[in-house]
């Protein structure tokens, strides 16, 4: 018995030996370069054209304030007038267009008690106000610059009852401009 289980061990080395190096051949394989070029990325950008303008519009006026300067009582509506410009290269750009909200600080009480809504509108490049969100546009430049009119409003309800003796901080209002992904 010892006598088989010798001869079975060494014969199935023996025949591992032998696959061993039929397993070692070469395959033949070649390789070429093409004339492909490179892929470059395109560019999405915001920038202001100028410092923009407060305006308010209580009542139908159409008085230049500065909001540093004015006492906010229930009932005023002040609107920021700016031009903004959007540089795009690349195909199928488009981008959600809105104000951060995070750019507006003060006091909690009179932040919460203002309506604070924007308005879009542009000559070179497709606007289109956004389903989900009302102060959202999605915006479709044309290549290059394309310029937009950015109409932002803060109003102070007749109905509020708080927030008196507070503060809103418009000073840093900023504007964003994300991209939409292909296909969405």
């Amino acid at each position: 018995m010892h006598k088989i289980v010798t001869g079975t061990i060494a014969g199935a080395a023996g025949i591992a030996l032998l696959l061993g190096g039929a397993g070692t051949f070469a395959l033949w394989n070649a390789n070429a370069s093409t004339a492909a070029t490179t892929v470059s990325s395109g560019t999405l950008t915001l920038s202001a054209a100028n410092d923009g303008v407060w305006t308010d519009i209580t009542n139908g006026r159409s008085t230049t304030i500065n909001p540093a300067n004015v006492l906010m009582v229930p009932g005023n509506k002040y609107q920021f007038t700016q031009t903004l410009n959007i540089g795009a290269t690349g195909q199928d750009l488009k981008a959600n267009l809105t104000y951060a909200n995070q750019s507006i600080t003060g006091d909690s009480a009179l932040l919460a008690a203002t309506t604070k809504t924007l308005s879009v509108t542009s000559t070179s490049a497709s606007v289109v106000q956004s389903t989900a969100n009302a102060n959202t546009f999605v915006v479709s430049p044309a290549a290059g610059t394309s310029a937009v009119k950015v109409l932002f409003t803060i109003e102070l309800p007749s109905s509020a009852t708080t927030g008196q003796n507070g503060s809103v901080n418009v000073g840093a209002l900023a504007f964003t401009l994300t991209q939409i992904a292909i296909g969405s």
